[in-house]
């Protein structure tokens, strides 16, 4: 028979495997659960997220032998327990054991394990990016062996093994959000919009939902940067990203991104021409109101706008653009809802090239107003 030693390397091994299979902190969390109930020889694993904004803790996940009450994915289980602020300030502090009958323990702890006939518990903070993030919970009940000491020092290893996990999967969802996000303003980016505008066209198509899109860029960036110097210039941007996230969290289905230079833009998916104005005249109010700038251009396009039926991606693209040049070129504080005479701009311009090429784009904006 193996011996505790042997035992628990390979239970350090399986999970080491186990997670260098999976992708992304949902998958992480779920390994860990699942291959710590058995390494910990456990009834049940609990993962929880500590909230440094709320001073709580919150379960992610809960594995193993649960009671109807309880939840594998909780969408609000949340507890402060007295012991986690010591955590917190504690540099690595190590695991600890806990019995329902202790009474010098937490009363909340031991009340939380009588209450789910649990009798002994091992609690491993887990750090990540030299900061505490959570912590992993392990149970067993009456008729097992309590956690004791000796179990301690296999905990400490084991959570190390799961910062591990989770730092390996910060790295890969850095990367994924590389590819869609701005780095400058943390807004989604020019890809990001179009892999959104051709999902969302896709389902117009199919099934009628309505689509806009909205584009603006700052008048006067310019003159910051040649005056002040580019850090105020991407300052401008910040706070011009910040207006647009937050106008567009009020409307479902909107997407704020920049999309190069100056140029930002919001897609919106499933909501009436009405409500796209809305947004695109909120966006201007809100530019307008900066310091340092004159406010920004606001063109918008939609396919159920007054151009009439749009069913192309890169036709209503080019028609909120075209609408978004007319208000920069005419110095209008409004925005400009693309109408028939942008769609003749558009149609014209696309006699001589490629639809999608910034040489379009150019010759939109020669054609005139």
């Amino acid at each position: 028979m193996a011996d505790q030693a042997s035992i628990r390397l390979r239970a350090l091994t399986d999970l080491a495997r186990a997670l260098a299979r999976v992708h992304g902190f949902s998958e992480v969390i779920t390994v860990v659960a699942e291959e710590s109930r058995k390494a910990l020889d456990a009834r049940v694993v609990s993962l929880s997220e500590y909230v440094r904004a709320t001073g709580q803790l919150r379960v992610l996940i809960n594995h193993g032998d649960l009671l109807p009450f309880e939840e594998r994915y909780p969408d609000e289980e949340w507890y402060a327990p007295s012991d986690f602020p010591r955590v917190v300030s504690e540099e690595y502090p190590r695991p600890w054991t806990l019995r329902s009958d202790d009474v010098d323990a937490d009363p909340r702890r031991t009340a939380s394990l009588q209450l789910r006939q649990r009798h002994s518990a091992l609690i491993a903070p887990i750090f990540f990016a030299g900061q505490v993030w959570g912590e992993l919970y392990a149970a067993r009940t009456a008729d097992q062996e309590p956690y004791t000491d000796d179990d301690l020092d296999f905990a400490g290893t084991l959570a190390a093994l799961v910062s591990a996990g989770l730092a390996q999967a910060d790295r890969q969802e850095y990367l994924e959000r590389l590819a869609y996000t701005d780095e400058l303003t943390g807004l989604a980016n020019r890809r990001a919009i179009e892999v959104g505008l051709d999902e969302a066209m896709e389902l117009h198509r199919l099934t009628g939902l309505p689509v806009g899109l909205i584009v603006c860029d700052v008048n006067g960036l310019k003159q910051v940067n040649d005056t002040s110097g580019h850090d105020t210039g991407d300052a401008v941007l910040e706070q011009l990203a910040g207006h647009l996230s937050a106008a567009a969290g009020s409307v479902n289905g909107a997407l704020a991104a920049r999309i190069g230079g100056d140029e930002f833009s919001v897609l919106v998916v499933g909501q009436p021409a009405g409500t796209v104005t809305r947004l695109a005249e909120e966006l201007a109010a809100r530019a307008a109101k900066m310091d340092g700038i004159d406010g920004a251009a606001v063109g918008y396009a939609c396919t159920d706008g007054p151009a009439g039926p749009v069913a192309d991606r890169d036709l209503l693209f080019r028609l909120a653009d075209a609408a978004q040049y007319e208000a920069k070129h005419e110095g209008l504080q409004e925005p400009v809802v693309a109408g028939p005479r942008h769609l003749a701009r558009v149609e014209a311009a696309s006699v001589h090239g490629p639809s999608a090429s910034s040489r379009d784009r150019r010759r939109i904006r020669r054609n005139g107003r």
